[in-house]
């Protein structure tokens, strides 16, 4: 990718890229990326435009363009929505689930916690094998809800 973008860079050069590869596209810049979307008017060719965060993250790009869906952007809208001061407000009404808190001194702790916490929990405490390993489709989920949180804020 890096040769690619130095030749790009060259006078009277183009480069073209097509890919599904998540890996690709987290070398580049927003400014690089352009979707190819099929619309009712035919195939068309959208700028790339951050949709829930205020500032470029292509774990983001990943998600809308390859429906990838990771650790990193869970930790990505987590942190944001905690930076904002929205977390309480973001975990009010969930339902909750039990979570084995390790405590210090090797103690355990039940402990009543949202999805998103579970997950979070058990991406930054690997450590921690107390609890049943998060879904793939629980990972879509919290990120769906943290999504559609951020969207909805004024």
């Amino acid at each position: 990718m890096t040769a690619l973008l130095t030749l790009a860079g060259v006078a009277n050069t183009q480069i073209l890229l097509t890919t599904h590869s998540a890996v690709a596209v987290k070398e580049l810049k927003f400014e690089h990326i352009r979707l190819i979307a099929e619309t009712v008017e035919g195939k068309t060719i959208k700028e790339v435009i951050p949709n829930q965060l205020p500032y470029p993250s292509l774990n983001e790009v990943n998600f809308l363009a390859f429906n990838e869906v990771t650790e990193e952007y869970h930790n990505e809208l987590y942190g944001f929505i905690d930076a904002e001061g929205w977390l309480n407000n973001f975990k009010n009404g969930k339902p909750t689930m039990s979570y084995i808190k390790v405590l210090r001194g090797g103690n355990t702790r039940l402990e009543q916690i949202i999805l998103t916490e579970y997950i979070r929990h058990q991406i930054h405490h690997p450590e921690n094998t107390n609890n049943i390993r998060f879904t793939n489709e629980q990972l879509c989920e919290s990120i769906n809800l943290m999504r559609d949180f951020i969207e909805a804020q004024p």
